[in-house]
């Protein structure tokens, strides 16, 4: 293995992000422009957010780009507000700083947006080779785009990678693009949830992936 990559909410930083809320608002905006949530609601936020914004492009052409930049301030708000509150989990700096050491290239992913995180972790990029947030892909977690943009900026192949979640969507992730997979207890998933989506090792929280490349 030659690099790491993680998550970060509920993986290294806890935010404490409430989507409930997210989502609602969202789909007030919705609403206004005569868009029913129906079958929307089980779906992921930012993939509500793209399929809306097409619907509209073919539908009502000119609110499409409307809805797509109001929703998104939606997001920034409510992320800026939890961020407010947001800390990095015990060891994570020095956990990242002992890969780094040992050779290992560092890559950070996030569905978040770069000020969010920027907030919580003002020097990650001291810490890392690579940060993508949402910002810097068109395509997110768990699209393959979002891990293979991160693996070429590393320059890694997906066989020379581990990537590092508290959601089942990293493990799907990582798994499309050929990558090492690990599960962490750190956030609302269990360790057979994780099991199920296939995940390689479960693990109770991200410091304790060096004793288990070391070993």
């Amino acid at each position: 293995m030659k690099a790491v990559v993680f998550d970060f909410d509920g993986t290294l930083a806890v935010l404490n992000i409430d989507f409930s809320v997210m989502k609602e608002r969202v789909f007030d905006v919705m609403r206004g422009l005569g868009v029913d949530e129906g079958s929307l609601r089980e779906t992921y936020l930012l993939e509500i957010i793209d399929e809306v914004t097409q619907y509209l492009r073919e539908n009502k052409p000119a609110a499409a780009d409307r809805f797509y930049e109001e929703a998104h301030c939606i997001l920034q708000s409510v992320e800026m507000e939890a961020a407010e509150e947001g800390r990095l989990l015990p060891g994570v700096t020095a956990t990242l700083e002992r890969l780094r050491r040992r050779g290992f290239k560092v890559g950070i992913v996030t569905r978040n947006c770069e000020d969010a995180v920027k907030r919580v972790f003002p020097k990650i990029n001291h810490f890392c080779d690579v940060f993508v947030s949402r910002n810097s892909t068109r395509k997110v977690k768990p699209h393959p785009d979002h891990l293979t943009y991160t693996m070429n900026a590393l320059g890694v192949r997906g066989e020379e990678a581990v990537m590092v979640g508290d959601h089942t969507l990293d493990i799907q992730a990582g798994k499309t693009v050929g990558m090492m997979t690990v599960g962490v207890l750190t956030g609302r998933i269990t360790r057979a949830e994780f099991e199920r989506a296939g995940a390689d090792t479960v693990l109770l929280n991200a410091t304790e992936i060096c004793a288990l490349l070391e070993g």
